[in-house]
């Protein structure tokens, strides 16, 4: 696949064009497998699952009213401001509209999912979490979708699919600086970030054994190697370039680190996603971003095989589809929305970070999404081994 951003059709705060979007067959959920593993677990247990004839056939960002009374259930996601944005667009609204109990819980992390699974104790209902783990483990640790619940007419054409999850969002990763520092001077590219001599200071870098697609990226195109020539991932090349810099390097293992890193000038220029850098400018960072071979990623909603709430949270995920569910999401987070009636009225701040500028993804890539699910095992030992060296 082209490494560049399968966007092109793409405005400010929404994009052109949707369709009728079904259950795409188990050969299409491994073009978007890869992995990716963040960390949190909830108390709190299943009610009542609804049923399914008041929530069949409803718009998305819709439910009957009181349909899911006497039903207890949990939404999980990655916490920090988003996790706030989301409850405030969609999760009490839905619990509002449709009598349902529910509880909050996050960060998301996968491997709390499949001890859940494994358990057969599963706590969580919804979970925002990333493409490449859904669609790897589609049946196996997330139950497969039931689109006559789940209206997904209103998506954007060219967003993940899978029988196994939905996009709830798009962020952009990659190189962000310290304008109050660099300001006359910015880094414009990855090799700035990997040129201490020239930008010195601390770099912010993602810490965990699992890291989100884009670390390895990253690094080879600092070193030369031209976007459409990453996949297959020379991991020992770009090891070695980031050994250039390893003793300028902090570590984030969430997206609050990242926030709060920036924040508090812990580093001078991070490698993070838009909404962590958002959140941290409005509480008075000046952080800028370079979008020069950013990268665009998304969120995706999926369920864990076993809730004993299922049908209930393919209506709460039906509900987060709609348009003005994913405008408010867009304006209280500034990641964008998926839904594309969706017409967020942005701060200036925000439209600063708008991931889905025209302008932004006719220069971003997309992460080879299959080339990560196929080589977890061999991506995730190769950067934890050298985070331990």
């Amino acid at each position: 696949m082209s490494p560049r951003s399968p966007f092109p059709g793409a405005v400010t705060g929404a994009f052109r064009g949707a369709r009728t979007r079904r259950p795409a067959p188990a050969g299409v959920a491994l073009a978007t497998v890869g992995v990716l593993l963040t960390a949190g677990c909830a108390q709190g247990g299943p009610g009542e699952d609804a049923d399914a004839a008041d929530l069949v056939g409803q718009p998305a960002g819709t439910v009957k009213k009181d349909a899911l009374d006497d039903v207890r259930m949990t939404f999980v996601s990655y916490g920090g401001g988003m996790q706030d944005g989301q409850e405030g667009a969609f999760v009490k609204p839905f619990a509002k509209e449709s009598g349902a109990d529910v509880l909050t819980d996050g960060p998301t992390d996968p491997a709390k999912i499949k001890a859940q699974v494994t358990s057969k104790n599963v706590l969580w209902d919804v979970v925002d979490t990333t493409p490449w783990d859904a669609a790897a483990n589609c049946g196996t640790l997330y139950e497969k979708l039931d689109y006559k619940i789940i209206n997904t007419s209103q998506l954007p054409d060219q967003t993940p699919e899978s029988p196994c999850m939905v996009p709830s969002l798009i962020y952009g990763y990659g190189l962000y600086y310290n304008a109050d520092k660099y300001g006359d001077n910015p880094p414009t590219s990855w090799a700035d970030f990997f040129d201490t001599e020239k930008f010195p200071g601390k770099r912010a870098v993602d810490g965990r054994p699992t890291p989100t697609p884009g670390i390895f990226e990253a690094a080879l195109l600092a070193d030369g190697v031209g976007p459409s020539k990453l996949y297959p991932l020379d991991t020992k090349r770009a090891l070695r370039k980031w050994d250039a810099v390893k003793s300028d390097l902090t570590y984030w293992k969430t997206g609050a680190q990242q926030t709060q890193i920036a924040q508090s000038g812990q580093a001078d220029m991070v490698m993070a996603w838009s909404g962590r850098v958002y959140e941290a400018n409005a509480n008075g960072a000046n952080f800028r971003p370079v979008w020069n071979n950013s990268f665009t990623l998304y969120d995706v909603f999926a369920v864990p095989k076993g809730s004993k709430n299922t049908k209930a949270a393919m209506g709460l995920i039906n509900y987060a589809l709609g348009a003005q569910q994913q405008t408010k999401q867009a304006e209280y987070t500034s990641y964008a929305p998926v839904n594309i009636n969706s017409k967020p009225k942005l701060s200036p701040q925000a439209k600063k970070l708008d991931p889905v500028q025209e302008k932004v993804l006719n220069q971003s890539i997309t992460p080879d999404f299959a080339y990560w699910g196929k080589n977890r095992d061999k991506l995730s030992k190769a950067w934890t081994d050298w985070l331990n060296r």
